[in-house]
Order: C-alpha cells, then sequence, then structure tokens
C-alpha cells in the first residue's frame, strides 16, 4: 500500500472506525488514538502482502479496532471497561445491521442533524450541554431550573425520541445510503 493509498482508506473509513469504537464505549481521546492504531495495523498489513486478501475491509477493519479497544481495557485497571464476548459479538452485529449499511454513516448522521433541529429549544439546549460541552447533570440542572434526577429522565426521553425519529427518518428515506 502507498501512501495515497492509506491515505484514501483512512479519508473513506476513519469516521466509521472511530463511531464504532465510540459505540463499544471507547473514551473519545481513546478512540482516536485506537482509529489511528487500527490503520497502523492496515498498513502493517499492507507492507506483508495480506491485505489484498481482505475481501471485507470495513468488517476487517472494526475487527482489528475492536480487538484494539479490548486490549486497552484490559490494560486499563484503574478504569476498566466491563465487556464479555458476548456484548462484542452482539455490538457488532447490531453494528453491521444498523450502521455499516453505509461506509461512511452520513444518513444515520444527516437524520441525527434533522432529528435535532426539531426538538424544542430547551430539550436542544440540554443535548448541547450534555455532549458537545461535557456538562454534568448537575451543571445542566442549574441551568434549567430541574433536578439531576429531573435532568436524567428527560435525556433518557430525548434520546428515545431521537433514536425514534431517526429510525422513522432512514425508513422514509427508503435507500438508507442515499
Amino acid at each position: 500500500m502507498n501512501r495515497d493509498n492509506l491515505v484514501s482508506l483512512v479519508h473513506s473509513h476513519q469516521g466509521q472506525v472511530y463511531r464504532y469504537l465510540r459505540y463499544l464505549g471507547a473514551a473519545r481521546d481513546v478512540a482516536e488514538d485506537l482509529a489511528q492504531e487500527t490503520f497502523v495495523v492496515a498498513f502493517q498489513q499492507s507492507m506483508q502482502s495480506q491485505w489484498g486478501e481482505i475481501s471485507n475491509k470495513p468488517a476487517w477493519l472494526r475487527g482489528v479496532s475492536r480487538n484494539l479497544f479490548l486490549a486497552h481495557c484490559r490494560r486499563a485497571k484503574s478504569n476498566p471497561v466491563l465487556l464479555d464476548t458476548e456484548s462484542v459479538e452482539r455490538a457488532e452485529a447490531l453494528w453491521a445491521k444498523e450502521f455499516a449499511l453505509c461506509e461512511d454513516g452520513s444518513a444515520h448522521l444527516a437524520a441525527l442533524r434533522d432529528c435535532l433541529e426539531g426538538l424544542p429549544q430547551r430539550e436542544r439546549e440540554m443535548v448541547e450541554l450534555q455532549y458537545r460541552l461535557q456538562k454534568s447533570r448537575a451543571e445542566i440542572a442549574l441551568a434549567h431550573g430541574l433536578t439531576e434526577e429531573g435532568v436524567k429522565t428527560l435525556m433518557r426521553r430525548v434520546r428515545a425520541s431521537l433514536a425514534q425519529c431517526i429510525q422513522r427518518r432512514l425508513r422514509a428515506g427508503g435507500d438508507t445510503c442515499g
């Protein structure tokens, strides 16, 4: 694999590998590091002439990233993530069924953006505080005059509503790879 092929591979699959690692439970910084390491492994495989034998490269990249994440979890004794083989296999099956239909997941991201725009202002602000600005429940509760338990309940409802909205939009779009 030459430099241009590697750059193309990274541009084509980096987002999916990163999202898959986040889906498995990796923190943002860990997911970024492991995604990069995944492509280092791919490059090493290509140097050993095994890369051409891989027929489903996105699935292979997910497998490498999953193994790297599990190895990371075993090393991170101070902050362990409890995953068993069955859970990881279920996660992989769900990912392959729901998200890997489109190589880059762009249909899901577009649906999420549309669904977020449809939320009431207060709920949209709360999503922004929690996910983009990484604010705690206590900080969100204070900003919106709620209890922490109220924030937890409301965010659970918002996530469920967004999930339903995304599924509706994807079904309505017919071809999920739009």
